[in-house]
């Protein structure tokens, strides 16, 4: 499990800086690029934070990004993760060159 710190408030999942997923999806979306794939903009699917359990900073994380360091076998091995709001979606910024 890792520590996840997200900021992209306007995903359906968020509350609180947290996820209430118990699982999140990061995905390879070019050179040095790996976005949340199990981000979901709440004005298409609600506010669902406060239907799901509550929001955790422990989650497991699967990433198909394999150019970075803290790939391990499809999961993040990082202890904190960091995805930040941005322009293209939510971006993980812990991202490491191997």
């Amino acid at each position: 499990m890792c520590y996840l710190d997200c900021s992209q408030c306007d995903c359906c999942h968020y509350k609180g800086g947290a996820c209430c997923l118990d699982g999140v999806s990061l995905h390879h979306a070019g050179p040095g690029d790996v976005l949340c794939s199990s981000y979901r903009n709440s004005e298409a699917y609600g506010n669902v934070a406060t239907d799901n359990a509550p929001a955790t900073a422990e989650t497991a994380v699967r990433c198909d990004d394999i150019g970075c360091r803290h790939n391990k076998n499809a999961r993040c091995s990082a202890v904190h993760i960091n995805i930040e709001e941005t322009a293209c979606g939510p971006r993980c910024t812990t991202r490491a060159d191997r």
